[in-house]
C-alpha cells in the first residue's frame, strides 16, 4: 500500500525510474521475505534453527500422543513434561528467527529508500 510520501515519490519519477523501482517492489511478500532467511551470512544459522524446530516439534507431538494414551499417572506426567519440554523449545527457536525476519524486512526497505534518492538525486 503506498502512503502519500510514495505517492509523490512515484509522481515525481519519470518512465524507466518507475520501473525501476517497480522492479525492486514496494512492499515484499510474506514469502519473499521468508525465502530472503535464506540468504546472506546468516542464512546457515536459519535452516539450522528451522531443521532445529521441527525436530523439537515433532518429538513434542510424539510425546504429547504418548501423554494421551499412557493410563498410569506418573508415566502421563512424565510424557507430558517431555511434550512440554520440547514444545516450548520448538517456540523458542520458532521466536529465534524472528529477528532474522525483521532485519531482511529494514534492509529491502532502506535498500528501496537509497534507490529512491539516487534517482531524485541524478534528476537534479
Amino acid at each position: 500500500m503506498m502512503d502519500r510520501l510514495d505517492k509523490m515519490i512515484s509522481e515525481a519519477l519519470d518512465d524507466e525510474d518507475r520501473e525501476i523501482l517497480e522492479r525492486i517492489g514496494w512492499e515484499q511478500s510474506s514469502f519473499d521475505m521468508a525465502g530472503d532467511m535464506f540468504r546472506g551470512k546468516i542464512s546457515v544459522l536459519n535452516l539450522l534453527l528451522i531443521f532445529g524446530m521441527l525436530v523439537f516439534f515433532g518429538i513434542g507431538l510424539y510425546a504429547a500422543w504418548k501423554a494421551y494414551n499412557v493410563v498410569e499417572v506418573v508415566n502421563v506426567v512424565r510424557w507430558g513434561l517431555a511434550a512440554t519440554f520440547f514444545l516450548l523449545t520448538a517456540v523458542i527457536a520458532k521466536v529465534g528467527l524472528l529477528p532474522s525476519f525483521q532485519a531482511n524486512r529494514m534492509l529491502h526497505a532502506i535498500r528501496r529508500l537509497e534507490m529512491q534518492i539516487a534517482l531524485l538525486a541524478a534528476k537534479r
